[in-house]
Formats: C-alpha cells, structure tokens, sequence
C-alpha cells in the first residue's frame, strides 16, 4: 500500500510498505532456532520502552562497571575538580556510586543485550524523541533543535505506534512528550475570561500540547503525559491525562508514572491485548534539588550529598524498572515482554544551576548534550526478551535509537515503512555481521549551554546559545566526520575572536575521547564521507525555528 505524508512546510514523502520486509512469527522461529542465544517466538511481544531524560553512558551500570578515571573526557575532570563547596565531591565515590546504582538493571544485563556503540537521533531530547517515535531522522521534517519542534510539532501521520495499534496492541505514554507546541489556545481562553498568569498555570498550560500533537493523535490509545522540557520531581501541574488536566500532583514523579504504567499495564492485560507502553521518565534532568524518597536515599551513604542525591534517583528508576519486571512476572508476561531500556541524549556533566549531572557522566566519550561530539549523541541501550534472547551479549555494531520500535515492530509480525532511517535489529540478533547501518547522520547545534563546557565562556551559555555555531557529524564504520561551523566572537574564551570553520576525524574504536584528528592523515576517507553527508544534505528542509543562516552553512551544497 501506498501512503502519502506531508508536513506544515509543504514537505511531502512517499512510502511504498512492502511485505518482503515483515517476518512472521513463523519465519521469526525458523530464523531464531539458529541462535544459541535465541529462543523461537510463540505470540507477538508486549513491548516496553524506558526512555531516561539526559543519562549518560557512564552513568549507566553495566557500563560504568567497565569505566576508570583514566578513561574519562579530561575537560570534565578538569571541570569537575575545581568545583567548590557545596558542589565538591571525590570524583572516585562518585563513579563507585554509579556502578552500584543500578542493581536490577545490572542483572537483566546478564540476561540480554548491552548496545555498547548505541547513538540517539539528536544532541537535544525533542528530536531524539521524534527520531524514536518515527524511526526517521528528525532533520527529515527540518527539526534540528528543540526550537524547531515548539514551531512544527509531530509529523502528521509517521509515528510508528499507529502500526502497533493497528495489530491489536494496547498502546499506553507515560511521562515527558516534548514533541509537540503548546495549546496556546487555552492560554487564550483563560485570559479572555479575565483570568490571571497564576490561572493559566494551574490550567496545566506548561504542559499542555495542542490537539494535532497530542499523543492520542499518534496512535496512543492512553497517555499520562506533560509536553515540556522538564518536570518538577514533587508538586507539578503539567499532567495531562487523555485530554484532560489532572491538577496539582504531589508524589515523587518517578514513582507516579510507575504507578501509571503499571496500571495502564495490567488494563492491557486485563483485555487480553498485548500492549506497547512507553514510559518516559524525568529523571536525570533539571531541577535536582530534591531528594529522591527515604526509599531510595537510604540506600546510598557516601558522605557527599550530592553523590547521594543524584545517584539516589538513578537508583529509583532501577527500582522502578524492577517493580514492572515483578508485575509482569507475576502475571506470567515477562518472557514474552521486549525491554528497551536507554537515554533520550548524552549527559549533560554539568553540576549546578539547578543540575547534578556527576562522574562517570558521558563515560569514555568527549562533550555532552548540545554538541555533535560523542558524548553528546552516545546512549545506553539494553534490550532484554526473555522468551527469545539468551544473554549476556555486547554487541559492539553501531545501532540507532531510531531502531527501537522498528525492530519491535518487525517482532511483532508487522510491516515496517520503507521511507524510515531506522531498522529491525532481529538479523544483528541472530548473529548477522553485516553492517547494521551504513551511516548515521547528525545535524544541529554544538553549543556550551547545556553542559560542563558552559564554564569556557564569555556569556551567559543558556540565555546566549542561539548564537553558538551549528555542526553535521557522519558516522561510517569506526570513523566520524565532523563539521563545525563558524563561531562569533565574544563568545568562548579560547577563541575571543571567533573561530573558522573546521573539520575533524576520529577513529570511534581507538580514540573515542576524539583527541587525534586524522582528517589530514586520511584525506581520501575524509571525502568520501563528506560526499556522502552532502548527497544526505540536498534531502533536508530548512529549520522550523533555528536560525536559517547558521543552518545554511550546514547545507553549502544545496540548491537555495
């Protein structure tokens, strides 16, 4: 069948759906038997995806259990030991902290997949959302920013949920949409009738999204959700509930949307569909101040406060986890449940100013979220099945957030989209080495404001950060390609007078941490790869809501 879809910019594709690439149960049986470590399917798979809000790698047990000090980005160590009281802290206790933080997830890391060359979609949570729930480079629709999505909102018709919903699954959201633009709309309303700023608040107005964006538009069938960048951990009114506002909501936000999934969860269940849930959590991303639970701060004690606090809520979201593991457990769904456990973005590494981002933090990659560097676009990603994969195994290729839902789908017995960037993990699982992805592409800003590298400047970092300069980054086997464009003056403290444009190499395997560039040493790849991002560049839209001109210098060969 052929589908049309457009978006607000008149930017139109066509996806021809083939059958040739929808695995059956059948033949996903007759495919697994082949694995020691793959088990065959019985019946479609609940799926259940656990999106963490700026979590680094490091910060990620399984792989923090791998790190030392040695390995990290020496700009955040650098950072991190001239930190003064309050914010000081042993950067040694602080890496222990993480390698304990996660003991559950530990465990079903024995038991599945450790991505370990796992990449989001964007350097920013908005896009990477959209590149998640589409499986399409967000840039596709001229989303390069979060700024572009508060002006565009959901490609109309793409998210790959509607599929799932189309098979019969239960499809639940929980948690941080940030993919849509605010209803103005009730803003509006709420002032004609003579109301005040403090009315539009309690309205749910800050996390509110205007019909055409609304998850239930996107193939969800229920969502407990806010559209906003952050959520407060205690006393919020961004929730909305279907289409209804739910008022002032008091509990620990990591324990409520548990709750809320489970319920939505155990619904499914109840019906005798199986269910696609999303669940989105807040943490780790500002505001930090408070404290997780007892619960949860109990288990940690490591005379530094703040190592206590932050590594306290990662360990609630671990606990989280373990509370739907049980429930599935318990209701005999857990074997034929997909677990996708991951990051929206690179850490921010940033302590202060309302963030607690510490040691490990982006683990042995360079720069954090906001720039193209690897900190910025690598992630943690675990899938667990139990009925199927028999781990543990790390699988070293390069994979996609975008691949989540497509290889969901595709377990599913269900068609993927032919016009889609991401793809089904099921031949990687069983034991294909054919590259996964040829390439991955990115493009968007490389800016200061949303990390540690926020202290090397001239300006406020946040309130400035429309000024910083953009990048493209490509990805081809072991190498990265990276463009960054022209910096103004009076921005850095390295480069008062600006900076030119440059491009750099780097070898992922052997230099992870980006500190040797080769693009001189290896002219001949560097071409090659740069003919291939601009062959990807003549595809993509201008920004929504970037600043045209920085994107501009993205795109040199493409016809204005």
């Amino acid at each position: 069948m052929r589908m049309k879809y457009s978006s607000s910019n008149g930017f139109a594709m066509e996806a021809m759906f083939k059958g040739a690439k929808c695995l059956t149960i059948a033949s996903i049986s007759s495919i697994f038997i082949l694995g020691s470590w793959l088990q065959a399917a019985t019946s479609k798979p609940n799926v259940l995806v656990v999106l963490m809000d700026d979590y680094g790698v490091g910060q990620f047990g399984p792989l923090a259990k791998q790190l030392n000090l040695t390995q990290l980005d020496p700009s955040f160590l650098a950072y991190s030991a001239q930190l003064e009281a309050p914010y000081d802290y042993d950067p040694q206790v602080a890496l222990e902290a993480s390698q304990r933080a996660t003991p559950f997830m530990d465990a079903l890391a024995e038991q599945g997949i450790l991505f370990t060359s796992a990449f989001a979609a964007s350097n920013l949570c908005a896009p990477s959302r959209q590149g998640i729930l589409t499986g399409t480079n967000p840039t596709r629709w001229g989303v390069y920013r979060n700024i572009d999505i508060n002006a565009f909102g959901m490609p109309e018709g793409r998210s790959l949920v509607t599929h799932f919903k189309d098979l019969g699954y239960h499809t639940g959201f929980i948690g941080k949409w940030h993919m849509g633009i605010r209803d103005h709309a009730l803003r509006s309303e709420i002032r004609k009738q003579g109301g005040s700023d403090e009315d539009v608040m309690r309205s749910g107005y800050l996390g509110s999204v205007r019909i055409q964006d609304h998850p239930l538009k996107h193939g969800f069938d229920y969502a407990f959700f806010y559209n906003r960048w952050e959520c407060p951990y205690y006393d919020y009114e961004l929730i909305w509930e279907n289409y209804e506002h739910t008022g002032l909501q008091t509990e620990y936000n990591t324990d409520k949307f548990t709750e809320v999934t489970i319920g939505f969860i155990e619904r499914s269940l109840h019906e005798g569909k199986p269910f696609f849930a999303e669940l989105a959590l807040h943490s780790v991303h500002t505001p930090l101040e408070a404290d997780a639970p007892e619960k949860y701060t109990s288990y940690f004690d490591t005379g530094y406060p703040q190592i206590d606090r932050f590594y306290s809520h990662i360990y609630a979201v671990d606990q989280s986890v373990k509370r739907i593991v049980d429930m599935l457990k318990e209701r005999g769904e857990w074997d034929n449940t997909i677990l996708f456990f991951t990051s929206d973005n690179g850490a921010t590494s940033k302590v202060g100013k309302g963030d607690l981002s510490l040691i490990p933090g982006n683990g042995p990659f360079r720069g954090h979220k906001g720039q193209n560097y690897l900190g910025g676009i690598r992630v943690p990603l675990l899938m667990t099945w139990p009925d199927q994969i028999r781990g543990p195994k790390q699988i070293e290729q390069a994979v996609s957030l975008m691949d989540m839902l497509p290889t969901a789908l595709d377990a599913a017995g269900g068609e993927l989209p032919d016009m889609i960037d991401g793809k089904s993990l099921l031949p990687m699982l069983k034991g294909s080495e054919t590259a996964h992805h040829k390439e991955l592409y990115f493009v968007g800003i490389q800016a200061a404001a949303w990390g540690f590298d926020e202290e090397k400047t001239l300006v406020n970092a946040q309130q400035n950060r429309d000024q910083w300069h953009g990048s493209w980054a490509i990805v081809d086997g072991d190498y990265i390609l990276r463009y960054v464009g022209t910096l103004k003056p009076s921005l850095e403290k390295a480069y008062p007078d600006g900076r030119a444009p440059y491009y750099s190499l780097h070898n992922i395997k052997s230099d992870p941490l980006e500190q040797i560039n080769l693009y001189k040493q290896h002219p001949e790849l560097a071409e090659r790869m740069k003919a291939k991002y601009n062959a990807y560049a003549q595809t993509l839209p201008p920004p929504h809501g970037w600043n045209r001109s920085i994107w501009e210098e993205l795109v040199p060969t493409q016809k204005k």
